[in-house]
């Protein structure tokens, strides 16, 4: 089984909000690294389903799934519940909260890594 990449999937869902969601003038305010904008557009990806799943409480709305993406990436989780919520306790809460709890913290990274790459190509 290939363990779940959350970076990968995370930059790939910023990547299409960006594309398909953003109008250009806050495209252009991303690309020239304007950091206000690039706060407020994280901010904005922070309660997106199709990214975090945090609106919501799940991205993937399956519970096997969540359970899936897991599956070799408890010291992840481990870091992420640290670093976000460190009295939670993740058994009651389940594997949809912990997978959305990762996609949360993995969030600004990959959104500043995301950025990184659409500058390289143009």
């Amino acid at each position: 089984m290939k363990i779940y990449s959350y970076p990968e999937h995370i930059k790939k869902d910023v990547k299409e909000f960006i594309e398909k969601r953003l109008d250009s003038g806050t495209f252009g305010m991303l690309i020239q690294g304007d950091e206000d904008t690039i706060q407020d557009v994280e901010d904005l990806m922070f309660n997106q389903d199709e990214i975090t799943g945090n609106g919501s409480g799940s991205y993937t709305f399956n519970t096997l799934k969540a359970e899936q993406n897991l599956t070799g990436n408890w010291d992840l989780l481990k870091e992420a519940k640290d670093g976000l919520d460190p009295n939670t306790d993740l058994i009651n809460k389940g594997p949809e909260f912990c997978d959305v709890l990762i996609r949360c913290y993995l969030l600004g990274w990959c959104f500043r890594k995301t950025l990184e790459d659409i500058v390289k190509e143009k």
